[in-house]
């Protein structure tokens, strides 16, 4: 697996090799004199090594020689990529009045040292070239080496099989979950055939559940006709599937004859099936099952194809017959489940006290399973490690058990060394085999998105568009036919979540993941493989040995000790991000000239940092400040001529310095009220800008030329800056998904925005604060728009007659004052708000009628002045939040939830303030 993970690595370098070189020759020819023959062959070697690294990263059983050469040729493709942009950062840096006096002066040295790293870099490939075709033998890839990790699977048992062999003891938490399955199966309301998908992520306990199906009294004692259980796994056979379920469910001879056409009566049933080819062996079943209640249990399916592959040969008909799929594929999971994912069951971890009853009975004697007082915290510590995880639980509950005594110096010792234990311990391996399949069945390119995901804290809270900037910046992720970036990003991380690799934490109003965590023993599973093939280094409050001989390329701080001895090799650094409040341990980003991405999220005290810090840093891509302690950005900020990202949010930075404008190839500008200089049109791939503060007719203007931007948040005051909205909106009509004004002053906005000529009408989210009184005509013309957020706008409750017919509204936020007369009640009557979902509410009395707005799920009412009514009449509603002070509120809310006929969640809290709860999605 980890080879894998090298192979990708090597790919993604040496195309970046490829690009870079490619441009040189297009754009700096004369420095490359002499040395253009030897470019254009490590351009064509670079695209028959990737080529060999794509189809060796399907297999499994690599040679020791081989994984060895693959690690070497990363190395080889990294060092060649830093000594490249080493060069282009040198012949960048000459600035000043004599600048091309200068680069003219140098061009004879910057010619021969680039003719020589190219020299360089040609006899490196050769010698990667030599040493693979000495070393690989196709007939011996797959044959012979020594397997290790993952890849003992394909030599001894398969870890897996521990799910079907629970001691019943052991089946703790699993009753609820097993009976509501059960009914599914039994259901005699749904004669049709049915499939029932356990979906959830490697060792959540999906086929011990699926089995206790399978076995139980009911299902055993004759409810159907045939049954059948088949592991489908990663690297399935579909004949071989099909013989499988024909030996389960009895076929005899003369069946498979007659199919088969063959009456050799020497033949045996093992002979028959071997002669017999897919086609007619699905016919063998679909005959035999056909009329008949059966059965089938599919475990372990790794694909829609496997699914769509078997499914084929299942009659369908209305003797109640059953399917269950277990799966960590959700699109498996959907696919499979019958009837709009009506039976779709979702496992999760266990509870804390479920866990410590699991964990308990594996390790200690029956009857009582008792837990030595002395032991207990300790081993709550060790259990917090397993997240809920059965299979950790349970196998770190044997390693335990397996001990002569509980000695508590062992158990501390367990604790302190988890990380060095998981990766060293024979007896935990079965954790790291069967949460690794998992990554091992990723596709090439997702490899290295999800390992890096290991330079996060153990339960930090992942935002998904961070992580798909960082992708972005760091390379790892790229335009792919035509796709921008930002798309193939998303795409990766759906895919991710569909895999239930990571878990979703958070979601926005229209579903999408928002955040999410990793499972802590997947962690553990990501920073092994990190480690092995070089990919990030981190450093917490665990024990880190930092190489020696490889070259850091990614640093990860964790807060704590920093680890860094003076003698670190840091020169070949592509990115530093830190997790701490505290100070970082780089404090002067100048010495790392390759630096794509700095992230320094979080860090609340950055006053070590030098003026010019962050200059020639010409590579970099990524700089995130955000709810850093600082209160301006250096002039030097012009340097980094490739920033693409910039957040400031969360700062004390209220002003941009006059150099930004420099910075060409920015896309992201995000900030609190940011007063910004002349000449911001500059910024012409600027794509999303917030929140600018707009303080004079030209800045307003010059945002105008800004013709690309989809994501705008402005903020201004008087009426002069206000009468000139109406001209920038139609300036940008055709670009805006995104708009949130700010506006302090007299209500001169209402009438810019009435005569806006061309509106944004593609507009997806719209946020305004200001004195509106009535919206605007064109409002009723916004079919695009998902989400509003309104207040202090003193709208007419007429208005809410205009929100109600947009088609497309799903989140609908009416914060303070959004209404003038918020002492009357803002009824929502039959009809309207087709599509809404999610409903904010602050300070005002609302009411429901029956029929009303019936596909809200989530209503969340912030100081209702009264008891809002008619909330029995939102029967799509999943969940209720109220926030109030008031407890009599509180208890008549609760009452009406538990009375509701749709049982909707009750959550009753009191946040520190409106305000704060109000912006908090």
């Amino acid at each position: 697996m980890e080879t894998t993970i090298a192979m990708k690595l090597v790919d993604l370098s040496f195309h970046s090799i490829a690009g870079k070189l490619g441009k040189m020759l297009e754009e700096e020819a004369a420095l490359l004199a002499g040395v253009e023959d030897d470019v254009r062959y490590i351009v064509a070697e670079h695209k028959s090594i990737t080529s060999f690294l794509t189809a060796m990263s399907t297999r499994s059983n690599l040679n020791v020689e081989l994984k060895n050469w693959v690690q070497e040729l990363s190395e080889v493709a990294y060092d060649a990529e830093d000594s490249i942009d080493e060069f282009d950062c040198r012949l960048r840096s000459t600035q000043g009045f004599f600048k091309h006096f200068l680069l003219s002066i140098k061009s004879l040295k910057d010619r021969h040292n680039i003719a020589s790293e190219i020299k360089k870099l040609k006899v490196q490939v050769e010698d990667v070239k030599k040493r693979h075709d000495r070393y690989f033998h196709p007939n011996e890839s797959t044959s012979s080496g020594t397997a290790t990790g993952l890849d003992m699977t394909d030599r001894y048992s398969d870890p897996r099989i521990i799910g079907h062999f629970v001691e019943e003891a052991q089946l703790v938490g699993i009753n609820e979950s097993r009976y509501k399955i059960i009914g599914w199966v039994i259901n005699k309301n749904c004669p049709e055939l049915t499939a029932i998908s356990l979906v959830g992520f490697g060792g959540l306990g999906k086929t011990t559940l699926a089995k206790t199906v399978y076995d139980d009294p009911i299902i055993v004692g004759g409810h159907f006709q045939s049954r059948a259980w088949i592991a489908v796994s990663q690297n399935y056979n579909i004949k071989e599937l099909l013989k499988k379920i024909i030996r389960q469910i009895s076929v005899n001879e003369e069946q498979l004859r007659d199919v088969s056409g063959c009456q050799d009566a020497r033949l045996n049933t093992e002979q028959l099936l071997n002669v017999m080819d897919e086609s007619q062996l699905v016919q063998t079943i679909r005959d035999h099952l056909h009329g008949k209640r059966y059965l089938l249990v599919l475990d372990d399916v790794w694909s829609v194809e496997a699914w769509e592959s078997l499914s084929i040969a299942l009659p369908q008909g209305k003797e109640g017959s059953r399917i269950i799929v277990t799966t960590r594929i959700e699109d498996v999971a959907n696919t499979s489940c019958s009837r709009n994912r009506q039976f779709i069951f979702k496992i999760s971890p266990l509870s804390p006290e479920l866990s410590w009853e699991l964990f308990c009975r594996k390790v200690f004697d029956a009857p009582d399973y008792n837990c030595p007082p002395e032991l207990e915290n300790i081993g709550r510590e060790i259990l917090q490690k397993c997240d809920g995880l059965p299979l950790a639980i349970l196998t770190i509950g044997g390693l335990l058990a397996s001990k002569p005594d509980n000695n508590f110096e062992e158990w501390k010792d367990l604790r302190n060394q988890f990380r060095l234990e998981m990766q060293t311990n024979k007896k935990l391996s079965k954790i790291d085999q069967i949460l690794g399949l998992s990554y091992n069945d990723l596709p090439y390119d997702l490899k290295p998105c999800f390992l890096f995901l290991g330079i996060f804290p153990e339960d930090y809270e992942i935002g998904r568009k961070r992580l798909m900037r960082r992708w972005i910046a760091e390379g790892i992720v790229s335009d792919v036919g035509g796709f921008p970036a930002e798309k193939v990003a998303e795409r990766c991380f759906n895919e991710l979540v569909s895999r239930s690799l990571v878990q979703p934490s958070k979601f926005n109003y229209n579903g999408t993941v928002k955040s999410c965590r990793v499972h802590d023993m997947m962690l553990e599973v990501i920073i092994s493989i990190s480690r092995k093939v070089n990919f990030a280094v981190l450093l917490n409050e665990h024990p880190t040995n930092l190489p020696q001989y490889q070259k850091i390329r990614r640093l990860s701080w964790h807060e704590g000790s920093s680890g860094l001895g003076p003698n670190t090799d840091l020169c070949h650094l592509r990115s530093f991000s830190s997790f701490g409040a505290d100070v970082p341990p780089l404090k002067d980003y100048r010495k790392h000239r390759l630096l794509r991405a700095i992230d320094l999220e979080g860090c609340s005290d950055l006053d070590h940092l030098h003026p010019k810090s962050f200059s020639k840093l010409f590579l970099l891509k990524y700089l995130s400040l955000r709810n850093c302690d600082i209160s301006a950005l250096p002039d030097s900020i012009e340097d980094l001529q490739n920033l693409e990202f910039l957040d400031i949010r969360g700062t004390h930075i209220e002003e941009l310095p006059n150099t930004i404008v420099k910075l060409q190839k920015l896309v992201y500008l995000l900030g609190g009220f940011l007063t910004f200089p002349k000449g911001i049109r500059k910024l012409k791939r600027l794509t999303t800008f917030g929140t600018a503060r707009a303080h004079n007719v030209h800045s307003l203007q010059e945002i105008g030329q800004l013709v690309d931007l989809q994501k705008l948040a402005i903020s201004f005051g008087g009426s002069d800056l206000s009468l000139r909205m109406s001209a920038l909106l139609s300036k940008l009509n055709g670009s805006l998904r995104s708009l949130t004004i700010w506006h302090w002053g007299d209500c001169s906005l209402k009438k810019a925005l009435n005569e806006v000529a061309s509106p944004p009408l593609l507009l997806g989210k719209l946020m305004i604060q200001c004195r509106l009184y009535e919206l605007p005509p064109w409002f009723a013309s916004l079919k695009h728009v998902v989400k509003i957020s309104l207040f202090r706008t003193l709208l007419q409750l007429e208005d809410l007659q205009v929100l109600r017919n947009l088609p497309a509204l799903v989140n609908l936020r009416l914060g303070i004052e959004s209404f003038v007369n918020h002492n009357e009640n803002l009824v929502f009557d039959r009809g309207g708000f087709a599509q809404l979902k999610f409903l904010k509410i602050e300070r005002l009395n609302v009411s429901f009628k029956e029929g009303a707005v019936r596909s809200l799920e989530i209503l969340k009412i912030i100081y209702p002045h009264e008891l809002t009514n008619g909330i029995e009449h939102l029967h799509g509603l999943r969940e209720v939040h109220i926030y109030t002070p008031n407890q009599y509120v509180i208890e008549m809310v609760k009452n009406i939830a538990a009375n509701h006929s749709n049982r909707p969640k009750c959550f009753a809290t009191l946040p520190q303030s409106a305000r704060e709860e109000f912006n908090s999605e």
